[in-house]
């Protein structure tokens, strides 16, 4: 929605830029003011939120402003409601948007104080980090090679913001100081660039060295790209496109690692006033942890490096009065505690390496495989090398012991048919000798069948499952062996023929069709909320038709892409967003809407099919 505010808003400044006098504002302005009450539900403080970030105040702040042409006089009041003074405001800002009584109403909050005054059942107010846990659990964080779990532990390690790491964040090291790093990429500093120095709960060079490898993701490549696409030369709406987009996920990671609402005793205990914990409490717990370990001193003097570290106070040797007002913004972070010291963590040991001579042709062939395989340096591909040739000799050594097996069985067959040979001929002779002779019956069909299983499951066991050809076994035993099964690309089939069949692989086009189908109506052709249909179990049932466990366990694994797309349009259920099933539908008429769908998207099939 904040996308279509945006534009909205782009509108009405290119229709009233210009302009030079009331009676000529007024109409945009009603126009404006009619589309954000019919369709939009912000609140006060969201709807300056959004609007503020939509550039709207800035975009008519920068206009040159005269008096009775496109602007008015109007008092400025200080807290106590005295006036201290006049400025001019254009017509634009007067009549749209929120006036003086919203933002006095918008400001007036007491989340900090409550927060800070927030006593337990023994009277102590704030909450206690177990530092050691706090470091061992951001530890494990920190070495995994999961793109989500590494963002999260390089948040709580450094105490930035989730687009900073993702995005715009960057280290480098300070000289002589193993636990700090230059930092740049402030977010919510617009129009300015602050580079400063900011204290790490890990060293340094390994800090660097994991962010380097997580912007090296090609999730994470693929986001940025993404967001840059959608908000060309708008860093503010990347910013926010990418809390949106990685914000479910990245508070599931902190939930599960640091605790959460089942969790008798989470290791990060919930912040007054939040639902569950997420990455700003890791900020608030990282700022705790290096001011108390790198700060000692007086109180104030722990303020100032608690904000400077926050980046609420402009970074210097000598701040000005004027930044220490942003103290209060720190207060409201400043709700965590220890009584325990916050140790100095080694970084894990690095494996060492030693070089390896090669020709130029072999060099130019590993360039061209670390191209092919995607890998990041000589290193890895000499690794992958390794690996494969290790492999090889294993599965040539189960082969070599494969062909014993089967060599001592040929001998065991043949040893085998010499014997019943010999049986035949006993037999032709006692026929000969007796008149009624006793005859010896051998059942040849039924020793060549055991003989056949006995020579197989002996391979099978020597390779450990690995399947060996006939001929490979013995050349002399026939084998019929089941003609592979034709595998369909249904991706390429039209919807005609997916729905025509009842393939498990059919099954599973149906649903990503339909999945697909929804978003593209909501992108494109709905307009606003009454019109949307959320991505649900029921609405994927009932456009695909398919069965709803197939379609439920189809949501699971492409849960972040179901999550990112409802809430984008407000649908999600804000008790428990992690949830894909429990978002609800806004449209007014499902029916009628997935009608549409089924026509315009899936050529007619799928809902219309399913209903007949």
């Amino acid at each position: 929605m904040s996308k279509v505010v945006q534009e909205q808003v782009d509108k009405l400044f290119e229709a009233t830029k210009d302009l030079q006098s009331l009676e000529e504002i007024r109409p945009h302005c009603e126009q404006f003011n009619e589309w954000i009450n019919r369709n939009t539900n912000y609140s006060i403080k969201s709807l300056g939120t959004v609007l503020s970030r939509a550039g709207f105040y800035k975009k008519f702040k920068s206009l040159p402003l005269k008096q009775g042409k496109n602007a008015e006089s109007v008092p400025k009041h200080d807290a106590q409601g005295n006036v201290t003074g006049y400025e001019l405001k254009h017509y634009v800002l007067l009549l749209c948007g929120l006036d003086q009584k919203d933002w006095e109403e918008r400001n007036e909050t007491t989340r900090v104080s409550s927060r800070l005054l927030n006593a337990d059942k023994d009277g102590n107010t704030g909450i206690e980090i177990n530092p050691d846990k706090y470091l061992e659990v951001t530890a494990n964080l920190l070495a995994s090679d999961n793109p989500h779990e590494l963002a999260v532990g390089l948040i709580a390690a450094t105490g930035r913001r989730p687009h900073e790491i993702l995005a715009r964040g960057k280290f480098t090291p300070v000289e002589g100081s193993a636990y700090q790093v230059v930092f740049e990429g402030q977010g919510k500093k617009r129009g300015q660039n602050p580079v400063f120095k900011i204290s790490t709960l890990f060293a340094a060079s390994y800090i660097i060295e994991r962010l380097n490898h997580l912007c090296q993701d090609g999730s994470v490549k693929e986001l940025l790209q993404q967001v840059t696409n959608e908000f060309k030369s708008n860093v503010a709406a990347q910013n926010k496109a990418i809390e949106d987009k990685r914000g479910n996920s990245l508070r599931r990671v902190v939930q599960e690692y640091f605790g959460g609402k089942d969790k008798q005793e989470p290791l990060l205990n919930f912040r007054h006033g939040q639902e569950q914990n997420d990455c700003k409490a890791l900020r608030a717990a990282c700022a705790c942890l290096v001011t108390e370990r790198d700060r000692p001193g007086s109180v104030g003097a722990k303020m100032l490096f608690y904000g400077m570290f926050l980046g609420h106070i402009t970074p210097g040797e000598k701040p000005s009065d004027q930044d220490l007002k942003h103290v209060v913004t720190s207060l409201g972070y400043a709700d965590y505690y220890v009584t325990k010291p916050v140790k100095f963590p080694d970084s894990p040991e690095k494996e060492k390496t030693s070089n390896v001579k090669v020709s130029p042709a072999d060099l130019e062939f590993i360039h061209q495989l670390q191209t092919d395989l995607e890998l990041p340096n000589q290193k890895s591909v000499v690794a992958r090398l390794v690996e494969i040739y290790k492999n090889a000799a294993s599965i040539a050594k189960k082969l070599q012991e494969a062909q014993q097996t089967t060599a001592h069985l040929e001998a065991r067959v043949k040893q085998l048919s010499e014997q019943n040979n010999e049986l035949q001929k006993t037999n032709n002779q006692l026929q000969a000798d007796n008149q009624q002779p006793q005859t010896i019956t051998l059942n040849t069909t039924e020793l060549d069948d055991w003989l056949e299983k006995k020579v197989f499951a002996a391979v099978e066991k020597a390779l450990q499952g690995q399947v060996i050809t006939p001929a490979a076994v013995a050349t002399s035993i026939p084998v019929k062996v089941a003609p592979p099964k034709e595998e369909i690309d249904w991706t390429a089939k039209s919807d005609a023929d997916v729905w025509g069949s009842k393939a498990p692989g059919a099954a599973l086009e149906k649903i990503c069709r339909s999945f697909q189908a929804i978003c593209l109506y909501n992108d494109t052709v709905a307009t606003g909320d009454g019109d949307r249909l959320a991505l649900t179990n029921q609405a994927l049932r009932d456009l695909s038709g398919c069965n709803g466990l197939l379609v439920r366990d189809w949501i699971d694994q492409h849960k972040d892409e179901v999550i990112s797309h409802n809430s984008k349009y407000g649908m999600e259920n804000k008790k428990d967003p992690s949830n894909p099933a429990s978002y609800a539908n806004k449209g007014k008429d499902t029916d009628k809407i997935m009608s549409l769908i089924n026509d315009e998207f899936l050529s007619g099939e799928g809902f219309r099919k399913n209903k007949d």
